[in-house]
């Protein structure tokens, strides 16, 4: 009896520790709580279908004309009313869209990819491992894959499932593709749309999964 009677006074004691918790107290640990979850499940991002989270947000997004007519606007604004080379003013303006930090003036593919590796993105030369919202990166004019980039694109998938010739894509040129902004583009050779040449697919970069700081500019 002795026992037992100990075994209820002590449980009667934890109750009592519980209830004494202040409320505030509580919230701040359940609020605590939940940002941690939310930190693992960013940190496991394992979604087979896209790079990592910020892939698929840029994804989403460009799947909506609304938001390609954004992007699209917004970079001519920046270069002065003029839609020729804006590519990167096009995808800073997408990666600002879906929450990225980085400045208006960046202009040039060269400054894009300093910011992109400072923000912890990947380089993968690898086209057969494109997925929908990663950021593809052509040649240089003359074709060299260790020289400045000459054009920068979203990828958004390929036409026909396991040949890697024709894909989505959604960039500035829009004047060369009848005024559409998600339109196809031969990813692995040297094409020329309308006396434009196009060069083929060099690298593609990705952010890496689980990596939270943002991007800034320079």
């Amino acid at each position: 009896m002795i026992n037992i009677f100990t075994k209820k006074t002590s449980k009667s004691k934890n109750k009592s520790k519980i209830k004494s918790i202040p409320p505030i107290l509580m919230l701040v640990i359940l609020l605590f709580i939940l940002i941690l979850i939310n930190f693992v499940k960013n940190l496991q991002y394992d979604n087979k279908l896209y790079s990592s989270k910020l892939q698929e947000k840029i994804y989403n997004s460009m799947m909506i004309k609304e938001n390609r007519l954004k992007a699209y606007s917004r970079s001519i604004k920046l270069n002065k009313g003029s839609s020729s080379n804006t590519c990167v003013y096009f995808i800073a303006e997408v990666l600002r869209i879906n929450g990225e930090n980085i400045d208006d003036n960046v202009c040039n593919t060269n400054q894009l990819l300093q910011i992109m590796k400072k923000g912890g993105w990947k380089k993968e030369k690898n086209y057969k491992k494109l997925k929908p919202g990663d950021i593809c990166f052509t040649t240089d004019e003359n074709l060299n894959t260790n020289g400045i980039p000459t054009h920068t694109y979203i990828f958004m998938g390929w036409v026909d499932e396991g040949k890697y010739d024709y894909a989505y894509i959604c960039d500035n040129q829009a004047k060369d593709y009848s005024g559409r902004i998600y339109h196809l583009r031969n990813i692995t050779k040297i094409d020329t749309i309308k006396g434009s040449t196009k060069e083929p697919f060099n690298f593609f970069m990705y952010k890496k999964k689980g990596f939270i700081s943002k991007m800034g500019g320079n």
